[in-house]
């Protein structure tokens, strides 16, 4: 009986480590793509000045969204979002047409991120 309580407990501990790490991956993904769009926002204002500003506050901002995810995702999704920040500053600096491009990728892949988390009944099946 001792031992059926134990399961029971790994097991509801189990669940409750995968619906908080689900909410915090949304909040990381939702911060990330609240400065992305800091980004776009400049952009489409012609600001170059303070898109950079916008840019290096999400390179900031950066260790803390690549160490807290790390932990729930594969490394390698967060791998292609960081490839696509080292070429968007000198886009940025250029006013290169295609900044809202690489933009747009770097929204897709950090919503991806959360996106391929969340349980879906053929996955746990």
């Amino acid at each position: 009986m001792n031992r059926c309580k134990v399961s029971i407990w790994i097991l509801l501990g189990l669940i409750l480590l995968c619906m908080f790490s689900i909410a915090e991956l949304q909040i990381q993904c939702r911060e990330a793509l609240a400065l992305v769009a800091e980004i776009e926002s400049a952009v489409d204002e012609n600001n170059t000045e303070q898109a950079l500003l916008a840019f290096d506050n999400l390179e900031q901002d950066w260790k803390h969204y690549h160490d807290i995810n790390g932990v729930f995702v594969n490394g390698s999704e967060l791998d292609s979002i960081r490839e696509i920040m080292s070429g968007l500053k000198p886009l940025l600096e250029d006013e290169h047409p295609e900044v809202r491009a690489e933009l747009q990728k770097m929204k897709h892949l950090i919503l991806s991120v959360y996106e391929e988390e969340l349980p879906e009944i053929w996955h746990i099946l």
